[in-house]
C-alpha cells in the first residue's frame, strides 16, 4: 500500500494545479476534507477504539477466574446445605439444643450461599455487558478501519495521478473504428518509447474511438467505446504501478513501463490486477465500465508526468 504510493508519486511526477495541492504523507499539513484529514482522523480513531478494545479484554480476562472461583464456592455451599438437610432429623432427635445449633449453622451457610449466587449474578451480567461492548466497540473498530482504507485508496490516487484542475475546454472529434488484434510480441522493441506506432490496442475486435480529456489531464486521451465487460489489456510489458478508484477516472489501472512511461485504463468495471504484478503485452487489466455515458475503456499515456496524445502509439 505504502509502496504504491511512494512508486506512483515518485514514478508518474505529475504536479497539481496551483488551487488544488496534492496532501500527500510527507508532513503536509492535512487539508480540510482531503483524504489526508481522513486518514489521520481515522488513524486517530482506530487507536482510540484498539484501546478501548484492549481495555474490555483486559476486564474480561480478570472476570473469567472470578467468575470459576464463584461457581466452585456456589457448588460447595450447596454441598453443606446439602449435608446439613440430611441430618435434620437427627438435630431433631438430639433435642431442643442440637435442633437450634443446627437451625442456627443452616442459616448461616444459607446466608452465605445466597449472596454467592447474587455475586454470580453480578458477575455473569457483567460479563455479558462487557461481551456486547466489545461487539459493539469491534463494529466501530473495522468501520474506522474501514474508513482509514477508503482513504488511502483517494490518497494513493492523488499521488499516483495528481489529476487535478479544470478538464480543457473544446469539442472533441467524432470517433473513429477500430479494430484490435490479438496480442503480439513485436520483435526487437524491448523499450516503451521505441514502440510508438505500434502499441497493442487496449482492446480486442471492433471498437468506436475517439480523443477525450479527464480532469486535470494537459493531453487528451481516448475513449473506446465496446460493451460493458469487455477485458482491458495491457499494450505493452510493465509492471503495476496502481490499481484502484479515483474520482473522475473511475476504476483505474496504471501500469509502469519504465523510462517514466505509463499507461492508464480507466472507467473499468472490474480490476483484475493487483499493485506490483508484472505484466505481458495483452495480459487482461479488467473490464469496461459504464460511468452514465455508455460502456467504454478510457486509456491515456503518461511520460515523466505528462499525458501525450496516445492516438501516435497506437498507430491510428
Amino acid at each position: 500500500m505504502k509502496r504504491a504510493l511512494i512508486l506512483g508519486a515518485m514514478c508518474l511526477g505529475l504536479s497539481a494545479a496551483p488551487s488544488r495541492p496534492v496532501a500527500q504523507n510527507l508532513g503536509v499539513a492535512a487539508l480540510p476534507g482531503s483524504p489526508v484529514a481522513a486518514l489521520t482522523s481515522s488513524q486517530a480513531e482506530i487507536v482510540r477504539l484498539s484501546n478501548e478494545l484492549t481495555r474490555i479484554d483486559t476486564d474480561a480476562s480478570t472476570l473469567t477466574p472470578e467468575r470459576s472461583a464463584l461457581r466452585a464456592r456456589a457448588r460447595q455451599q450447596a454441598r453443606w446445605l446439602y449435608h446439613l438437610s440430611q441430618s435434620d432429623a437427627l438435630a431433631v432427635r438430639g433435642g431442643p439444643e442440637m435442633l437450634l445449633d443446627h437451625a442456627a449453622r443452616s442459616g448461616r451457610v444459607r446466608r452465605v450461599f445466597q449472596t454467592t449466587l447474587k455475586a454470580m449474578e453480578r458477575a455473569e451480567r457483567r460479563a455479558e455487558t462487557l461481551d456486547l461492548e466489545r461487539q459493539r466497540v469491534a463494529r466501530l473498530l473495522q468501520a474506522a478501519q474501514e474508513q482509514r482504507n477508503r482513504a488511502e485508496a483517494e490518497q494513493r490516487a492523488q499521488a499516483a495521478l495528481g489529476v487535478y484542475g479544470a478538464a480543457p475546454s473544446g469539442t472533441a472529434p467524432a470517433s473513429v473504428t477500430v479494430y484490435g488484434g490479438a496480442a503480439s510480441v513485436t520483435p526487437g522493441v524491448e523499450r516503451f518509447a521505441e514502440s510508438a506506432g505500434r502499441l497493442l490496442f487496449p482492446v480486442a475486435g471492433r471498437a468506436e474511438v475517439r480523443r477525450a480529456f479527464r480532469e486535470g489531464a494537459e493531453g487528451p486521451g481516448i475513449e473506446i467505446n465496446v460493451p460493458l465487460g469487455t477485458p482491458a489489456r495491457a499494450v505493452f510489458p510493465g509492471r503495476v504501478a496502481f490499481a484502484d478508484r479515483y474520482g473522475a477516472y473511475g476504476m483505474i489501472v496504471i501500469v509502469d513501463h519504465g523510462d517514466h512511461y505509463y499507461s492508464v485504463s480507466a472507467n473499468l468495471a472490474r480490476i483484475d490486477v493487483r499493485v506490483g504484478q508484472e505484466l505481458s503485452t495483452g495480459d487482461v487489466v479488467g473490464s469496461a465500465g459504464d460511468d452514465g455515458r455508455g460502456p467504454m475503456l478510457y486509456f491515456e499515456v503518461r511520460h515523466a508526468g505528462e499525458t501525450v496524445d496516445p492516438v501516435p502509439w497506437l498507430g491510428l
